[in-house]
Formats: C-alpha cells, sequence, structure tokens
C-alpha cells in the first residue's frame, strides 16, 4: 500500500543521533543520519512482491515523474513486469495512483526504467526489454506531452545480440548533445547466470535515433568483477564510469572522447559492497552527489556523500537508511534545488536482496 506523507509533521532531525559501525561496514566512520522525510513508501504484497528499479524527473516546474518496474508473482529478476508511472504536482509531498502504462507483450519482462530530459525538452524513458537468458537489451521512447503519451521503442542494442544490464537511473546527454547509456554483457552457463560482465557504453548524436557501440572498458585483475556501470560527465568535459565490483569498492574508469573508449580502471574512494551507486551532479551547486551502500558486504546501510573534487573525494557522508535484517539499493536521485533532493530506492529483507518495496525521500543535504 502506498502512504502520501506531509513533510511538515513528519519531517525531523536526526542530526544529533550518532551511530558508530563497525570497521567491517564503514571504516570506523561515525556517521550522523541524514535530515529527511518520506515522501513515498510502496509497501511489497504477496501478489505485488516487488516495486524496484526507477527513476524520478522534474519534467517542469512543480510537475514530477517517477517510473518504476511492478512485479507480479514473485520478485526474481525474469518474473513478469512491467512500467508503471505516477505524477506530483507538489514538489513529491503527494502522488497519483500508479498507472500502468508499458506492458511486456511477449517479453519475459520489462525493467530498470532511466529517465532523461534532453536538450530540445523531450523525455526519454529508457528501459530494459528482457526476453531470454541470451536476449536483453534497453529501448528508448520519447514524449512531447509532459508523459501523457510516448512513442513506439526504439532498440539501443540491436535484439538478440546478447544478455545487456542497464540499470536505473543511468542514461546521460553530454554537453556536446550525445546520449550515452552504460551496458555490461553478461552470459549464462548452464543456465546460471555469470557474474562477470564486459561493459560498453552506447550512444546517440542525433538525439537517440541511432545508436553506436563504442570500446569495451579494459580487462582488469583475474577475480575482479565488474557489473552496473554508471556515468557522469565532468567539468572537464571527460566522463566518468563508475562500476560495480566484487572487491569492496566502486572502480572508476575515464573516457577522454566522449564515451568511446576507456582507461584502465582504478579503485575509487567509495567503499561498496557488490551493489550499484548512483552519482549525480548538482545543476545548482555543480557539486557531485553519491548514494550507495557504504559497507564491505551488505546492502546496507544506504548513505550519501558530496564531493567537489569530480569525485576524488567524498565528503559530508550521512546516512540515508539502516534498517537492521534490511537491504536497500539500487537508488536515483532528482534535485529540487541547491540544497534539495528526492531519492529513490528498493528497501527490503536480505533474503530478497533488498527488492521488495519502493521508498522516496526527501532530504535537504
Amino acid at each position: 500500500m502506498a502512504k502520501n506523507v506531509n513533510f511538515n509533521w513528519i519531517y525531523f532531525i536526526l542530526v544529533c543521533c550518532f551511530i558508530s559501525c563497525s570497521s567491517e561496514e564503514i571504516e570506523e566512520e561515525i556517521l550522523t543520519y541524514a535530515l529527511k522525510s518520506e515522501s513515498l513508501f510502496i509497501e511489497s504484497s504477496l501478489d505485488i512482491p516487488r516495486r524496484s528499479e526507477g527513476d524520478i524527473i522534474q519534467i517542469r516546474e512543480n510537475l514530477l515523474l517517477l517510473v518504476y518496474t511492478k512485479f507480479h508473482g514473485d520478485f526474481y529478476d525474469h518474473s513478469p513486469a512491467t512500467l508503471v508511472k505516477r505524477i506530483s504536482t507538489d514538489r513529491g509531498k503527494s502522488w497519483s495512483e500508479e498507472t500502468e502504462f508499458i506492458n511486456r507483450e511477449n517479453s519475459l519482462n520489462v525493467m530498470s526504467a532511466s529517465l532523461l530530459k534532453l536538450s530540445n525538452n523531450t523525455i526519454a524513458l529508457f528501459y530494459l526489454v528482457k526476453n531470454s537468458n541470451t536476449d536483453c537489451y534497453p529501448v528508448v521512447r520519447f514524449s512531447n506531452d509532459d508523459a501523457e503519451t510516448w512513442s513506439e521503442p526504439i532498440a539501443c542494442i540491436k535484439p538478440e545480440s546478447g544478455y545487456f544490464v542497464m540499470n536505473n537511473s543511468r542514461a546521460i546527454q553530454l554537453s556536446t548533445g550525445r546520449i550515452v547509456i552504460p551496458v555490461s554483457k553478461h552470459s549464462f552457463k548452464d543456465g546460471v547466470f555469470q557474474g562477470n560482465g564486459t561493459i560498453y557504453c552506447y550512444y546517440s548524436d542525433d538525439l537517440g535515433k541511432t545508436w553506436h557501440q563504442g570500446n569495451s572498458v579494459p580487462f582488469a585483475q583475474k577475480g575482479l568483477i565488474f557489473q552496473e556501470p554508471g556515468i557522469i560527465e565532468l567539468l572537464n568535459g571527460n566522463v566518468l564510469m563508475y562500476i560495480r565490483t566484487n572487491w569492496g569498492w566502486q572502480y572508476y574508469s575515464y573516457s577522454k572522447d566522449k564515451g568511446y573508449s576507456w582507461s584502465k580502471v582504478t579503485s575509487s574512494t567509495l567503499q561498496s559492497p557488490l551493489s550499484p551507486a548512483s552519482i549525480a551532479r548538482n545543476p545548482y551547486t555543480d557539486a557531485l552527489v553519491a548514494v550507495w551502500n557504504m559497507s564491505n558486504e551488505e546492502r546496507m546501510p544506504l548513505c550519501v556523500a558530496g564531493s567537489m573534487d569530480e569525485g576524488q573525494s567524498w565528503k559530508r557522508k550521512s546516512i540515508l537508511e539502516n534498517k537492521k535484517g534490511y537491504s536497500a539499493c539500487y537508488p536515483a536521485i532528482e534535485f529540487l534545488s541547491a540544497n534539495e533532493m528526492l531519492i529513490l530506492y528498493s528497501i527490503a529483507e536480505k533474503e530478497k536482496m533488498g527488492l521488495g518495496s519502493l521508498k522516496l525521500v526527501y532530504t535537504k543535504y
């Protein structure tokens, strides 16, 4: 059941509440809880066991669009799922009921939404079409009427080319106008998902009409697993890629040619389990903001931090969520002002890897 929550009475301050975590969790740092209030909580149920991998975007002043994946019957990645949307006209204080608007048709499911407002004010919606263990690829649709109607899907990667994973809230448009999406290509062996992926970016120079594949991120050391990359344009025009790995940190790679080719990977200063991060630029201040699991092994706590040196170091770390026995993951970020943002993420018991209920919080940061 979804709950719309009024910020005025639930908004509370936990600045004076500290938590000390073990060295296995957050490097012996003592963090404050983030100043936040709940905007929307959509609880899982027996018939709808998972809502996850969504994105949120401000279409225009006082109009927000939220899109996420709604699973039917089971919570596994290959279970039947559709895309649903909600609208807010009061900066996220209240939300419309969910509306299913993109069905899976003949595929296993559709999932992992990314929203992007293009330079021509068109809204682009990216998502995965999953047909089988060997056929999963991203498509894009466009809307020019505030997300009321959408174009027919355009495949960003040719169907039946392989199993490509693209996370929620991943598409970006560079200052040059190029649209870039990061993907990880995986295989299945004897029906078992092979965790280590080959990382690429696909790009479009004609506002999403046609798509091209760039070079893969160079192979790293044996035993280092690559998964679920994200990208952000840096102020100098280079592109930073951050990658989920199994070595206790998010890893970085850089592109000097608009996302076509990539440097050798290096470890970042974002301590992280095998779980995705989200990094976005605050358009009002130019600071980078990261939301990620600051832990060695668990998808908890979920934390937020800022960077004024283009991701080299992260300051003002604070905790968004730290519920015992639960995991929180797959975040998305939307800025409302220089110090206000909405953060979307999934949360559920550890046994479900955090993929159950969906939570949207408002925070001043």
